[in-house]
């Protein structure tokens, strides 16, 4: 039996997730992200909003349970490469964490 060949295009499945990342020497020249995790997030394509809308939650629940220390750190909701690494962020927040809560400025 001879077999024709076709190409199918298959389009690859995007990955979605929360990331997190501790922010070291920020605010200076040598300031690098060091990934703590990450956790694949469905995405329902009628309500794409949804995730990024528990991101905060998420991240000060991570932080809390986890363990870490006072610092800043870089919380995403975005997808992610064919490695399960970061790729491109869609929503993205910076906490200040004093190793118990989130700090808040000043009044």
């Amino acid at each position: 039996m001879l077999n024709e060949g076709r190409w199918v295009y298959h389009e690859a499945k995007t990955v979605h997730a929360y990331s997190l990342c501790r922010i070291v020497d920020a605010g200076t020249a040598d300031e690098r992200y060091d990934l703590l995790g990450t956790i694949e997030v469905p995405v329902d394509r009628r309500a794409p909003n949804l995730p990024a809308d528990g991101l905060r939650s998420w991240a000060l629940a991570t932080l809390t349970h986890g363990g870490y220390g006072f610092g800043r750190y870089h919380a995403a909701f975005g997808t992610l490469d064919e490695d399960g690494e970061p790729y491109q962020d869609i929503t993205h927040e910076n906490i200040d964490w004093s190793g118990t809560a989130a700090l808040r400025p000043a009044e």
